[in-house]
């Protein structure tokens, strides 16, 4: 009895021993713990199945039943214990037997099991949280045993499995997808089952025709879950960025980046003679202005298509913007210059572009280097420098660098920072030009031309330094000068006598250049009706609303507006009909083929008869012969200007033979021969 006590109260289960009636007969010592000593002995002696709530008694009845007639039985349930909490329970009932097998009592061991319960619910609950994520994750999930067999697939694998194979649940996945085993996949996946790592990847689908992306991961069994997306999109996406930031996005060709890159490489590889070919095209601009951005932008793209086309290679060409493109090439400076006219070559045919035939010509600066000394900074600045050169002989050629060239930058560079000085040095001034009246043979205007006396170089054509002036935007302080300068000294003049300024295209473009006009007036004290606005075509090439804006503001101020250069830009009769000019200039170009070309003559006339029907002052540039303004007065033109009439000096005309009652120049006044053109502020 001793040893069965110790087992009894030694076991950490809660022991009961029943009688074959199914009455307690001892407790263990946990059980004892577990009721406490009055709840204890109340129980022994009694029914086991009574001390049990009503709902399990048939259970246990049947558990004692069970074991009487030799079997054991286990059952669980849930019992609140003594403070009122529920209890679960794992209970077995099994016969004790003595020596010759007679049943003599009943064994019952319960076991506590709460914490397993808990435990197995947080497990399940965790369980079908997951599931719920896997069904409805946007991933397809397929799990694999360690033969490859799907234990798992997610509704969106068996979905897109289902498109391209009948794998089901319990089948091998390589024998549904026998060209997917391959041994760089096998690689992929070794470091899962090698060394239980998790992996990440990206391959090709060849039957769904798709970019996948990978995550698989080790499982408890030795197999693996496979989670897999549809990249196709994303990837192209991340492509499409890796192009863009290497490639023009107009062209498709290199940006300037990648060029540099390529040119470098070209360099560092050495025993090559390596030549930058810098090419721009001629007329673009004008192109881009008159037709507008669209058509200039696929202008950009089939002029591209041809240089592609021509280069062969396109990794080596580049857009470095606006209508600039580059081209590394490999070969002897006659290669070079040869592949530079062939360049230029397939431009000249027209394009056709939404209906508009575009002819383009395009100049070609180019730039080589046989040793490797000079570097991609260097190569750029000599190409650039040579197609500057290119477009100052006229367009449509190629030159290639010559030490001399940067040596005609540099005298240009030092007149840029000289011309920036040149006003606050007093070294400009103005000269005046007689306009003649031809019905009264009289000066009623004069042209105000800027003149720069360099200390040094003396006398600066302003050809020359009235370009370098707009690039470098002192045109706009220069030409405030020119305005508030004219408009003093024109007021020392005869009050019939008006004076022209010149407006540049960069002037035009600023809001505040009505202002600044009724500013000198005012200061001046000129009547408006005395100041005259030279304006060229090629100013009013941009922005029609801003220039038909600023053409109405300057109109209110009084002032009277003259369309210069007539006949040589590309909207003349447009901008006749958007706006009243006071006076038409024809370009001297017409005049000086006065009795040389018929069809000049029947052009001048057609101007002058058409000034005249628009109520305009009709003025002719370029006068050189008394032959030219004869004929000019002959056929009805209002007024005359050019050498033959009187040269450019610092009086607008000798005062004098005005003062005198003289009313006519004296004849052939400085008739000295053909003018060269002159550049006007």
């Amino acid at each position: 009895m001793a040893f069965a006590r110790s087992i009894l109260d030694g076991s950490p289960d809660f022991v009961t021993v029943l009688d074959l009636d199914g009455r307690v007969r001892s407790l263990g010592r946990k059980a004892m713990e577990r009721l406490s000593q009055d709840v204890a002995n109340r129980i022994v002696g009694r029914s086991w199945a009574d001390t049990w709530p009503k709902a399990h008694r048939a259970a246990v009845k049947q558990a004692v039943a069970h074991a009487r007639a030799g079997t054991g039985h286990r059952f669980s349930c849930i019992c609140p214990d003594r403070v009122g909490a529920d209890t679960s329970w794992d209970i077995t009932v099994d016969p004790v037997r003595d020596a010759d097998g007679t049943i003599t009592h009943i064994l019952v061991i319960s076991r506590d099991v709460s914490e397993q319960e808990r435990m197995r619910r947080e497990v399940n609950a965790a369980r079908a949280q997951v599931a719920e994520v896997l069904e409805s994750t946007t991933d397809c999930v397929i799990v694999v045993d360690r033969d490859s067999r799907v234990t798992y697939m997610n509704p969106h694998a068996r979905t897109f499995v289902g498109r391209t194979s009948a794998l089901k649940v319990g089948e091998v996945f390589w024998d549904a997808y026998p060209e997917y085993l391959t041994t760089d996949l096998k690689r992929r996946f070794e470091p899962v089952h090698a060394r239980g790592e998790a992996v990440k990847f990206e391959m090709f689908a060849q039957r769904a025709d798709i970019w996948l992306e990978i995550h698989a991961f080790p499982n408890g069994s030795d197999g693996m879950s496979i989670f897999f997306r549809d990249v196709t999109e994303a990837r192209r996406a991340r492509e499409e960025i890796v192009h863009l930031a290497h490639h023009d996005p107009l062209t498709g060709l290199l940006n300037r980046t990648s060029f540099n890159k390529v040119l470098e490489e070209a360099l560092e590889r050495g025993g090559e003679e390596v030549a930058v070919l810098l090419l721009d095209l001629d007329l673009f601009k004008e192109v881009n202005d008159t037709m507008g951005h669209p058509v200039g932008d696929a202008l950009l793209r089939a002029v591209a298509r041809r240089l592609r086309e021509t280069v062969g290679d396109g990794s080596r060409m580049a857009r470095l913007g606006g209508d600039e493109f580059a081209v590394v090439h490999i070969g002897d400076v006659g290669s070079a210059s040869a592949f530079a006219g062939r360049m230029t070559a397939c431009l000249r045919p027209p394009f056709e572009i939404d209906g508009n035939v575009i002819h383009l010509g395009a100049s070609v600066g180019l730039a080589r280097v046989a040793d490797g000394r000079r570097s991609t900074d260097e190569l750029f600045k000599a190409a650039d420098i040579a197609l500057y050169r290119a477009k100052a002989d006229g367009g449509g050629t190629v030159r290639l660098f010559e030490d001399g060239m940067l040596e005609r930058i540099r005298v240009r560079q030092f007149m840029k920072q000289e011309l920036g000085g040149a006003l606050e040095r007093e070294e400009l001034h103005l000269a005046y030009q007689p306009l003649l009246d031809l019905r009264s043979g009289t000066v009623r205007a004069v042209e105000a031309l800027l003149r720069w006396d360099h200390p040094t170089k003396g006398s600066v054509s302003p050809a020359e330094f009235i370009p370098l002036a707009e690039e470098t935007g002192l045109i706009v302080p220069i030409g405030d000068w020119v305005l508030q300068t004219a408009c003093r000294q024109a007021t020392e003049w005869p009050e019939d006598v008006s004076v022209a300024v010149n407006v540049s295209a960069v002037q035009f473009r600023c809001n505040s250049l009505p202002l600044k006009v009724a500013a000198a007036l005012a200061r001046s004290g000129l009547a408006p009706a005395r100041l005259e606005l030279e304006i060229t075509e090629s100013v009013l090439l941009h922005e029609s609303e801003h220039n038909m804006r600023i053409l109405h503001a300057l109109k209110g101020l009084g002032v009277r507006i003259a369309l210069d250069d007539f006949g040589t830009g590309f909207s003349s009769l447009s901008y006749l009909r958007l706006f009243p000019f006071d006076k038409l200039k024809l370009d001297r170009c017409f005049v000086s083929d006065i009795g040389r070309s018929s069809q000049s003559e029947a052009i001048i006339r057609a101007a002058g008869e058409m000034g005249r029907a628009l109520s305009m002052v009709t003025t002719a540039e370029g006068v050189e012969t008394a032959d030219q303004l004869a004929w000019l007065k002959a056929n009805g033109w209002s007024q005359a200007q050019g050498y033959f009439v009187g040269r450019p000096s610092r009086l607008p005309f000798d005062l004098a033979y005005r003062k005198g009652g003289q009313t006519e120049l004296p004849s052939g006044s400085d008739a000295r021969g053909r003018s060269r053109r002159r550049r006007r502020s």
